[in-house]
């Protein structure tokens, strides 16, 4: 790992620690180490454990019964749970970003919606995640309830890496998930809140099942070996 400079460090190990396991490059079940990373890192332990801390925040880390910590398991139960969520979340936010959205939005949707496009053509799933991302900032901004926005950015990391599992393990299905998002956007700029509404469920009920594909497909995977 590259040394960090001394400002906001704890701010930095997080970001770096949660990219990892966003991207799978630590697995699930992994521990971590604090002195491995700020010997690593070339920090004191301290910011990497308030890194650690936030982390289990947003449950990308679980603490152990002896203290340390480990990469969040990705179980069917929990992926569900964070489904279930999500769509609580979003269907009000897209139901919201369709009352709300003016013409000076449209531009910014359209231009993010072509991008997540464009990034599946080109196979590139670190953009399709980022602009994944941009599109719900930009839709809870619509929305306009900064409650739900926080609780929502809260769950962006686990989304992140859930997505991250489901389209590197099965990426041929993701043109097909990828439409609901498509007709949500499209009934946010017409202003149509319970069809966004729906669209965003179904996008949400698509993404998961992937996931539990993915996962399942890994298993299989792993058995027969």
């Amino acid at each position: 790992m590259d040394q960090l400079s001394k400002n906001n460090l704890s701010d930095q190990v997080f970001h770096l620690i949660g990219n990892k396991i966003v991207h799978n490059k630590l697995k699930p079940g992994e521990l971590i180490f604090e002195t491995k990373i700020s010997k690593e890192l070339g920090v004191s332990r301290s910011p990497v454990r308030d890194a650690l801390r936030m982390l289990e925040q947003i449950w990308l880390v679980d603490r152990t019964p002896k203290g340390s910590y480990q990469v969040t398991e990705l179980s069917i139960e929990r992926i569900l749970y964070l489904g279930e969520t999500a769509n609580v979340i979003y269907q009000f936010v897209f139901s919201k970003a369709a009352e709300n959205i003016t013409p000076k939005d449209f531009a910014e949707l359209e231009k993010l919606m072509n991008r997540v496009e464009a990034s599946i053509d080109d196979n590139d799933f670190d953009l399709y995640i980022t602009n994944v991302t941009k599109m719900a900032h930009w839709a809870l901004k619509i929305a306009g309830n900064p409650m739900i926005e926080r609780i929502a950015t809260e769950l962006m990391p686990t989304a992140e890496r859930v997505q991250w599992v489901s389209i590197t393990s099965l990426p041929d299905q993701l043109k097909k998930v990828v439409t609901h998002l498509r007709k949500g956007y499209e009934f946010i700029i017409r202003k149509q809140p319970e069809e966004a509404a729906q669209a965003f469920n179904d996008f949400c009920a698509a993404h998961i099942e992937v996931v539990i594909d993915s996962l399942n497909h890994s298993h299989r995977q792993k058995a027969a070996k």
